[in-house]
């Protein structure tokens, strides 16, 4: 059996992106050019759509397009085993260890503010001379 392949819009759904952003990336080199058919038509493979969800995550941990194609010029050049790409993804890597720092840390922070929150109910549940603003604390309804 084949491997799947995808129109421009087919591959655009598969990653919920637009087909423009397809033909930015392509321009960008972030994603290769992919064969067409007799009349023009792009068709894209399952290693288009790899790259492109590739390409997605680590945007979604706010690396710019620049340094992603970095990223992916040391990733397509690690079995070369160059220094450079080797310096790349270790820089990537101390990034990404510092993004889930701060993440780890934020969420511990608002867990104690939710702690804090709670507590703050429970108390004025407990006495109603204890105000908690004008509004009540909580969900809104």
């Amino acid at each position: 059996m084949p491997p799947k392949t995808y129109t421009t819009s087919e591959l655009a759904d598969a990653a919920a992106c637009g087909s423009q952003t397809l033909r930015y990336y392509e321009r960008r080199g972030l994603l290769p050019e992919p064969p067409r058919t007799v009349g023009g038509h792009r068709i894209y493979g399952p290693q288009h759509l790899e790259r492109l969800l590739f390409i997605q995550r680590i945007q979604c941990l706010g690396f710019h397009l620049d340094e992603i194609h970095e990223l992916l010029a040391a990733k397509e050049n690690a079995l070369a085993s160059s220094s450079s790409a080797e310096a790349t993804l270790d820089w990537f890597i101390k990034c990404v260890d510092e993004k889930a720092t701060a993440l780890s840390e934020m969420r511990a922070s608002l867990a104690d503010l939710r702690a804090q929150a709670q507590r703050d109910i429970d108390a004025a549940d407990e006495d109603p001379a204890i105000e908690l603003g004008e509004k009540r604390v909580g969900v809104a309804g």
